[in-house]
């Protein structure tokens, strides 16, 4: 098993299935629980752009929902929706305690929309419902999976972080074609990595400071 250990690599760029057989490479062929959680989230969140089933970017990109009036679009006879215009929406990133999550707003003149609206003549939406359409993604416990990196995590769970900031960042650059996207706010994943990083040199200072006092008073003794 160190013959195995010692010949696994990751590529420059690698993923989410390289990531996975990399851990496996070097944690005797097994996905720990607490990886396999968050791995399995940023699979989901990866599946946003292309699986078939419902889910909220979909139903965001559903021009049959949007204000075609407001917008200036229309639907033509053979049943075609032609709009230029694209409804606005607004991207909040948040750690919250189930995880990291990517939330989309959309609006009513300069009012940003948190609740359950219909046939309002200000949205660009005939129908916003929070429950189906504000949660574009979320990855789970990744907040804690990332301190525990910081305790004592690997290559593998490093990697699995940055690809999972490339996953949401290709899924926001993905709604600013389709949308009229016009704030990205929030803490990202990068911004809370570099928290934790920064943390982490830190609570190291303290200790390397703590052992240099230990030996100079073991020195005085």
């Amino acid at each position: 098993m160190s013959g195995a250990h010692n010949k696994a690599q990751l590529p420059a760029n690698p993923t989410l299935k390289e990531i996975n057989w990399y851990k496996k490479q070097i944690n005797w062929g097994e996905l720990p629980p607490f990886y396999h959680l968050v791995a399995s989230s940023v699979s989901e969140s990866e599946g946003v752009l292309h699986h078939g089933f419902d889910n909220a970017v979909k139903r965001i990109l559903d021009k049959r929902n949007w204000n075609l009036p407001l917008l200036g679009g229309f639907q033509d006879e053979n049943g075609f929706i032609h709009c230029d215009n694209k409804p606005r929406i607004g991207l909040h990133q948040s750690f919250t305690d189930r995880g990291f999550e990517l939330w989309a707003f959309p609006y009513a003149k300069d009012m940003q929309i948190d609740n359950y609206v219909k046939d309002n003549r200000l949205m660009e939406f005939q129908v916003w419902d929070p429950h189906t359409m504000k949660n574009i993604l979320r990855i789970n416990q990744l907040h804690k999976f990332i301190a525990f990196y910081f305790e004592r995590g690997d290559i593998a769970d490093k990697a699995l972080i940055l690809h999972s900031h490339k996953v949401v960042h290709k899924i926001i650059a993905f709604l600013k074609l389709e949308m009229n996207v016009v704030k990205v706010d929030g803490v990202s994943i990068k911004d809370f990595y570099q928290l934790c990083e920064k943390d982490a040199r830190a609570c190291s200072d303290e200790v390397d400071i703590a052992r240099l006092m230990l030996g100079d008073d073991i020195r005085k003794e």
